[in-house]
């Protein structure tokens, strides 16, 4: 298949378009070029601006949209990147996967859309976006939805996936406060979680791309923990014990997802464990 690939040097995009490159032809739109895998097409461009539509193939078979603000966290002062990115740039890929002929749009959006829940969050629950990140991944999903009319839109709702070479998120900012011994301090309950590596996540766009059906699915691994119960996964690997520390606060809440769905329809388990999962992230 001819598949591009926006994000491409994200964490996720980055292990994607190595895992696809053997097997396709990758076009990969990053803002920074990179020189591998040597098969793979790169095109630089920052998604802020228009698509320069005569550096993108003609014509492909799959969109694979992983592409977001680099300023996910800086709200209000980077509202307009953030905005610009997911809403408007996710609007010009659509468009120009309509021109280009492609049969499936895969869109990478958040859990974070159905907001912390008790619950185990299901694919038909209704959206109450966390924040204004998530809020703009949910206008992007329903830009998307339109488009299930001119070809297969996919929409992946990631929950924490994690792995080797990811810097300032959850997991690894986690792993490296047991690793230095830095207290870990969980408030109330703390939050609930079911994190799925990045081995396992990019296993699941080739089913998806095959698919002959729009579908929404959650992505999330089958193991479901507190954060000190994360914290003591994490300091088994490492084999020191954490630090941690229970101060009283509000109780968080649960972002696990119900992951079924994604079994059933793309035929793919989660294989690697959150003890092996987290060991990998050590491993130089």
């Amino acid at each position: 298949m001819k598949i591009l690939v926006t994000g491409a040097g994200g964490f996720v995009g980055t292990n994607l378009v190595r895992h696809l490159a053997p097997n396709h032809e990758v076009f990969a739109l990053a803002r920074r070029t990179q020189a591998t895998p040597a098969s793979v097409h790169w095109i630089e461009h920052d998604l802020t601006q228009p698509l320069e539509e005569a550096s993108l193939p003609s014509s492909v078979d799959g969109v694979i949209h992983l592409a977001q603000s680099r300023h996910y966290k800086q709200f209000p002062e980077r509202a307009d990147d953030i905005f610009a990115v997911n809403v408007v740039g996710t609007f010009h890929l659509l468009e120009y996967a309509r021109r280009a002929g492609a049969t499936t749009f895969v869109f990478a959006s958040t859990g974070g859309v159905y907001g912390a829940r008790q619950e185990k969050l299901v694919e038909t629950d209704p959206a109450s976006p966390l924040d204004f990140y998530s809020t703009s991944k949910y206008i992007a999903e329903l830009l998307v939805a339109n488009y299930d009319l001119l070809f297969h839109t996919i929409v992946f709702r990631f929950f924490f996936v994690y792995g080797p070479g990811q810097k300032g998120m959850l997991i690894p900012n986690l792993l490296q406060k047991v690793r230095s011994g830095e207290t870990v301090t969980i408030e109330g309950s703390g939050l609930r979680v079911n994190p799925i590596h990045v081995g396992d996540v990019v296993r699941l766009f080739e089913p998806a791309l095959a698919l002959e059906r729009s579908e929404l699915l959650n992505v999330s691994g089958d193991e479901e923990v507190d954060l000190a119960k994360l914290v003591q996964v994490m300091g088994d690997a490492v084999g020191k014990a954490p630090v941690i520390e229970h101060v009283a606060g509000p109780r968080d809440g649960s972002l696990v997802a119900d992951n079924s769905r994604m079994k059933a329809v793309l035929g793919i388990e989660p294989r690697t464990s959150l003890a092996k999962g987290i060991a990998s992230m050590l491993e130089p």
